[in-house]
């Protein structure tokens, strides 16, 4: 038997929940990672879903008493849950990709820019699922199924 997990990725839905409830319906995934900006609406999906594991942080727009990151383990790979407007990835993703590096995950997951992106850097991967809200650019979530340490990334 083969054990794995399928996590969903949001980031960014500044108040719009209705596409992360979509995705939950259509994914039914085993875990959920929000990063934030309307940590408010991570709250929500924890309300509607309160059964289902979920990691938040919160973004430059949450004042929210909250996490800025977390470290998180899922089947053996090692996660980095962050905005990642305190690591300036609107000007490129290099500082957040040495802190990943420097806290010994495999995977950094990030927001803020609202662009996907997917993408190994120097031995840690960088995953943005873009916007759940669909401000300035389509709307979008990320999957990743991870098992015995390995993973596989996907942007929907």
């Amino acid at each position: 038997m083969v054990n794995y997990m399928k996590i969903l990725v949001f980031s960014d839905s500044h108040g719009r929940l209705g596409h992360m409830l979509d995705a939950i319906e259509q994914e039914r995934p085993q875990r959920v990672f929000f990063l934030g900006d309307h940590y408010r609406d991570g709250q929500a999906l924890m309300d509607a879903y309160p059964g289902l594991p979920m990691e938040l942080v919160r973004g430059n727009c949450d004042w929210d008493k909250a996490p800025d990151e977390l470290i998180v383990e899922a089947e053996g790979v090692k996660f980095l849950l962050a905005h990642g407007h305190r690591y300036g990835v609107k000007s490129g993703t290099d500082q957040l990709a040495r802190a990943a590096r420097e806290k010994g995950v495999d995977i950094a997951c990030f927001g803020h820019t609202h662009e996907a992106l997917n993408m190994p850097d120097r031995g840690v991967w960088l995953f943005n699922p873009g916007t759940a809200g669909g401000i300035y650019n389509r709307v979008g979530y990320g999957v990743i199924v991870v098992s015995n340490g390995k993973f596989k990334t996907a942007l929907k």
